[in-house]
């Protein structure tokens, strides 16, 4: 696997490794994740948040794994070794993932659009109540995983 490079205008090598690993963790492509508009600024929350040396440590396993793996299934065996299966790194691993499916860190909402960019929502395929309406006369459309 490759890890992207030169996202938004971020120039830091570790924001590549953090996008492609959160793009391994969170199962949504890169772009899917740039689209919230929230990519550079979960990393630098990350990095405000966090000891500076337990993301870089993350970010260093996930940089290995990344360059190691050829394919999709070494990706996720190598995940599942590495990251899953050490303590320290799931926990980082759940931190990174719910981030980006509820826009919380530690329970708490990163700023005030990572509510209505929750990936959740585009699984649900619903909308963040009071945030983002879905617009007149939506009710009169079938959800989309209606059985007839």
């Amino acid at each position: 696997m490759n890890i992207i490079n030169k996202i938004l205008n971020v120039d830091d090598y570790y924001f590549d490794v953090f996008m492609s690993i959160s793009e391994a963790l969170a199962g949504f492509t890169v772009n899917e994740l740039q689209s919230t508009g929230l990519a550079e600024t979960y990393y630098t929350y990350v990095l405000k948040s966090l000891d500076a040396a337990t993301f870089a440590e993350f970010l260093t396993i996930s940089k290995n794994i990344l360059e190691k793996s050829s394919g999709e299934e070494e990706l996720k065996k190598a995940i599942q070794a590495e990251i899953i299966e050490n303590p320290g790194m799931n926990a980082m691993a759940g931190k990174v993932m719910t981030m980006w499916y509820m826009g919380t860190w530690e329970g708490a909402y990163v700023n005030d659009i990572s509510y209505k960019e929750g990936l959740v929502w585009n699984l649900m395929y619903s909308h963040p109540p009071g945030a983002k309406q879905p617009g007149y006369k939506s009710w009169n459309i079938k959800p989309v995983n209606t059985h007839s």
